[in-house]
């Protein structure tokens, strides 16, 4: 029976690790507008109604990121709103016309609004979707949820050893006083 307390302590804490390095990875690799992007693919977070029917509140979309070249008229894609403000929304739409800048760049015409190439994440037709795990997601990038989480559990951890290694060496020092009492 202890084994298998052990086992599930083991197993409970390697969950946790990988949860706190993901989580770690997810925070650091967020772009200006407070996305995470790891290599090509962006994580979206739908955290409201707005991009409904297509995605609800609680999904999470991987989207990954298509070169200006592959994005043509007609295509539906993703991009961050390229206004100057605190807060950066995600919208979707369909390009109605793209006007190249430069062999890299390119301009798209979406909703009647111009999208500079640099605010596009990518087409829709290549993001994957997973309902529900953008609310887990969301709660562990936030800064509640990482405090709770990863940090007190790790700070925690810390004491827990620090306190073992006090306790050990003054049972050392009490071992090694007897011995020289003995002697």
């Amino acid at each position: 029976m202890q084994k298998i307390g052990k086992l599930f302590i083991d197993l409970l804490i390697t969950c946790w690790f990988i949860i706190a390095v993901f989580v770690s990875v997810c925070l650091l690799s967020y772009n200006d507008y407070k996305t995470t992007v790891l290599g090509n693919n962006t994580l979206i977070i739908i955290d409201n109604d707005q991009l409904e029917p297509d995605y609800k509140e609680g999904d999470l979309v991987i989207v990954k990121r298509n070169s200006d070249n592959k994005i043509n008229k007609g295509d539906k894609i993703f991009y961050y709103n390229s206004a100057k403000t605190s807060s950066v929304f995600i919208y979707t739409g369909e390009v109605t016309d793209k006007e190249t800048v430069t062999q890299f760049e390119s301009t798209f015409t979406v909703n009647d609004n111009k999208v500079s190439g640099e605010y596009v994440i990518g087409k829709q037709d290549t993001a994957r979707v997973y309902h529900g795990l953008g609310t887990v997601l969301g709660i562990l990038t936030s800064k509640w949820g990482f405090l709770f989480l990863i940090i007190l559990p790790t700070l925690f951890a810390i004491v827990y050893e620090i306190m073992m290694i006090i306790e050990l060496v003054k049972e050392n020092k009490k071992v090694n006083e007897e011995e020289a009492n003995s002697n």
